[in-house]
């Protein structure tokens, strides 16, 4: 211990502050003023975070602590990063998020353990390194003006995922595909106008991000093994039929984009649980949903539709539904047979009336019926036993019903977190003033007036 002692009395000394050291916490910690660290069972600090620090430069003291394994500096104003970082031997783990460098020095990636580096939000016009990387597998630049990489990416063959979101890039070299190992890919928010054809050959690829870009087609998605696709905020206005071969695909989202309807092939994507087709002027639902068996989360918010079909009833899984935001009048009694279902989202449509069929949703918990048109509430809605928030506000409620005590829920005119939430309806009875004092009063006003 006497060891750390110094290394932090020469910390205060060299950045002019004095910590005041607390105590461990339950991960074996000790936190700081501005700092925290962790020791192992030899008393050698192995993990050491001075993220948000108010520092320019690292201080000379860290590059003595050869036991270190784990380094975080993340959003201070460091400019320059000194060849002295190459000393950790035993660093694995090193987070220099948001700074202000604009270089990299190369013999960083000469570390023999390094396995994950967060450059994010820098000065970097390039990838940093282009030499053979030993162990990196992890490597973060997302938010750095890039805009081109290297024509060989070959240093980079052992990584397993790379970020390289918000970088300006709008193509990828051809020798993008030696990146063998590469199993998740962050390319959003960027300039690209297709699909990189070498995407194709990255034959571990199973999570892909490429939301929004400028994407106006969709060709060469014959990919091997990829199970999480995201292609959201684009410029697509149609699916080709070859999107019925992604048979693995596990999680799609094209949310944002200009697709008007779906090929029938979409319904053979039978290994699908999470589909987001939210702000696409869709005006019908997709029939092609309804033949996902295995669908368990369906995003369809603001996509201008004005029916749900019954055969809705096919997504046996499906746990939850978001429909918020549409032109939907009726709630199909079919919605409530769905086994599975536990969170049905129809806020901001045009509903007007409840079936007393909703009895038969006996797993939901949250109900949201915001913005509609509903002025009753069917008294079947207290067999919800395991309902946790039914949302009515901004409905058109005159009177509340006393059996909604028998609920066991608590009611809420103003806005709250569960519960009955009821504001902004034009009720009278009981008078909104009682409401607001919670369901004892509420009660005493129904016994008293029974």
């Amino acid at each position: 211990m006497e060891k750390v002692t110094n290394i932090i009395a020469k910390l205060q000394k060299e950045i002019g502050k004095e910590f005041r050291q607390t105590k461990f916490n339950i991960d074996g910690w000790v936190f700081d003023d501005f700092m925290r660290y962790q020791l192992n069972d030899n008393q050698e600090i192995i993990k050491l975070k001075m993220n948000h620090a108010g520092l320019t430069k690292i201080p000379d003291i860290v590059f003595e602590i050869e036991s270190l394994e784990e380094l975080s500096l993340e959003e201070n104003a460091i400019d320059q990063l000194p060849e002295k970082l190459s000393a950790l031997k035993n660093l694995r783990y090193l987070n220099l998020a948001y700074n202000q460098f604009a270089d990299f020095p190369a013999g960083i990636f000469r570390l023999p353990r390094l396995e994950l580096l967060n450059l994010t939000a820098n000065k970097l016009s390039e990838l940093p390194c282009n030499q053979e990387i030993s162990n990196l597998l992890e490597l973060n630049v997302s938010h750095n003006s890039i805009r081109k990489l290297p024509a060989s990416s070959k240093g980079y063959r052992r990584l397993s995922y790379l970020n390289l979101s918000q970088c300006g890039l709008s193509e990828l070299p051809e020798d993008f595909s030696a990146l063998e190992n590469l199993q998740g890919l962050d390319l959003s928010n960027n300039h690209f106008s297709q699909i990189p054809e070498q995407l194709r050959r990255l034959p571990g690829l199973y999570r892909l991000y490429l939301n929004g870009n400028k994407i106006k087609e969709i060709k060469n998605i014959e990919f091997s093994k990829i199970e999480f696709l995201n292609l959201g905020f684009n410029e697509i206005e149609n699916l080709p039929d070859e999107i019925g071969n992604f048979k693995q695909i596990r999680t799609l989202a094209f949310d944002y984009n200009r697709l008007t309807k779906l090929p029938p092939t979409f319904a053979q994507l039978t290994s699908l649980r999470k589909l987001d087709l939210s702000g696409n002027p869709m005006t019908h639902f997709p029939e092609a949903i309804t033949g996902l068996p295995n669908l368990e989360e369906l995003n369809l918010i603001d996509c201008k539709i004005n029916a749900i079909p019954p055969l809705i009833r096919n997504l046996q899984k499906i746990r939850v539904i978001l429909l918020m935001h549409n032109q939907i009048e009726i709630i199909p009694d079919e919605i409530f047979d769905l086994p599975e279902l536990l969170h049905l989202e129809l806020a901001m449509n045009k509903i007007r009336h409840l079936s007393p069929d909703i009895a038969k949703a006996q797993k939901m918990e949250t109900l949201s019926l915001a913005n509609n048109s509903i002025s009753l509430i069917p008294p079947q809605i207290v067999d919800l036993k395991k309902l946790k928030e039914l949302d009515l506000s901004e409905n058109l409620l005159e009177f509340l019903p006393a059996f909604i005590l028998d609920m066991q829920l608590p009611i809420h005119y103003d806005a709250g977190e569960d519960g009955i939430l009821l504001q902004n309806n034009p009720i009278s009875y009981p008078p909104v003033k009682i409401i607001k004092e919670g369901n004892a009063k509420i009660r005493e006003y129904f016994d008293s007036h029974s």
